[in-house]
């Protein structure tokens, strides 16, 4: 089934579109919501949130832009929305990352590896850094979607850079092409 195909079906409430939806969105959305959310559980919580507003949402729609796009902003405002109510996101100075790490090798050849190291990022720096040089939001966008200030946003992102440069340090990361 094509994209538009699936998208013309779901909007006239079709399961098996539905389910197609599901088979063929499911590992990019569950990544998006990886990055986000720093494990699996929590994750697979939020891909399930993510389809549930999918399917309410699948009426508005509206073709002119790239669906995995808009999929991938569902999922994303999905996974902020369960860190507010679960974390405190506040505009001020955080401490320096004090983490026991795990692992002293890591092998950065694909998303797993990446991953590893950007879920070693305290809450607020992986946000940022998620929603800037992965999901492509401004500084303004974030400071918006987190309401922390545009400053704020602009220092977590650069101490995140600091600390993922640490952490390939820190694992002695190979990176193969």
């Amino acid at each position: 089934m094509t994209e538009s195909n699936i998208i013309m079906k779901c909007k006239a409430y079709d399961k098996a579109a539905f389910k197609e939806l599901v088979r063929v969105y499911s590992p990019g959305l569950m990544s998006v919501c990886k990055r986000y959310m720093g494990n699996k559980y929590d994750a697979e919580d939020m891909l399930q949130e993510t389809f549930i507003k999918v399917f309410q949402n699948i009426m508005t729609y509206e073709e002119t832009g790239s669906f995995r796009a808009w999929l991938n902003k569902i999922a994303a405002t999905t996974c902020l929305k369960e860190i507010r109510k679960n974390y405190l996101i506040a505009d001020l100075e955080i401490d320096e990352m004090e983490a026991d790490m795990g692992a002293d090798y890591i092998v950065l050849n694909d998303e797993t590896g990446i991953m590893k190291i950007i879920e070693e990022l305290q809450m607020p720096y992986r946000l940022v850094f998620n929603l800037f040089v992965i999901e492509g939001f401004s500084h303004q966008e974030i400071s918006l979607l987190l309401g922390v200030g545009e400053s704020t946003s602009r220092t977590q992102l650069s101490r995140a850079r600091k600390m993922i440069k640490e952490l390939v340090l820190k694992y002695n990361v190979q990176l193969i092409a």
